[in-house]
């Protein structure tokens, strides 16, 4: 696992996030300024239905975030699981996902 990316994350934890497709890439976006753009092939789980948002935007808040290898599982309220695929496989790039931080600070997956 990659501690630096992982801890990272940790900022989003326990906000409020909106979850939107744009452009062939999923925006996680805070109102405080954080983005997190994933490029990568990412599925989202809501109960029994599992499938890739598409033109939609969901307000929820974010409970958890792990990082490992070749996943990143950021868990939110009512039982709602966001899962990208890190691995090759699961590349569309230019990266696997970047994050920017209200302060210009940018962390970058690749």
């Amino acid at each position: 696992m990659n501690q630096h990316r992982s801890d990272t994350l940790q900022h989003l934890k326990g906000k409020y996030v909106t979850l939107t497709v744009e452009d062939a890439q999923l925006l996680v976006g805070t109102d405080d300024g954080w983005s997190l753009h994933i490029y990568n092939r990412y599925t989202l789980s809501c109960g029994e239905w599992v499938g890739a948002l598409t033109h939609a935007s969901l307000r929820l808040k974010l409970v958890d975030c792990l990082i490992d290898d070749v996943k990143m599982t950021m868990m939110f309220s009512g039982d709602k699981v966001l899962t990208v695929d890190l691995t090759d496989d699961g590349h569309s790039g230019p990266e696997a996902m970047q994050l920017n931080g209200p302060d210009g600070s940018i962390v970058i997956w690749n």
